[in-house]
């Protein structure tokens, strides 16, 4: 079972390594807004967290269906 939960904890960071990066970034920028932005900066970090991640996770379903699309189109040439 922990070697599962292993490979499949490394696989994300290696395989999926722009998310993990771009949700770190995300959460790094989230508690400087937090940090930074007093009691109003704090109540809307949860939001733009959300808002941050949901965009890197639109972006990369996005890219690999793009790629995907590309395979496609090669493959029937």
């Amino acid at each position: 079972m922990f070697s599962t939960i292993w490979s499949t904890l490394y696989g994300l960071l290696v395989d999926d390594g722009e998310i993990a990066i771009g949700a770190l970034v995300a959460l790094a920028i989230t508690w400087a807004l937090a940090y930074a932005g007093g009691d109003a900066g704090r109540d809307v970090t949860g939001w733009v967290l959300l808002v941050l991640v949901l965009g890197l996770v639109v972006g990369n379903l996005y890219r690999a269906g793009i790629d995907v699309r590309r395979r496609l189109s090669s493959a029937q040439r």
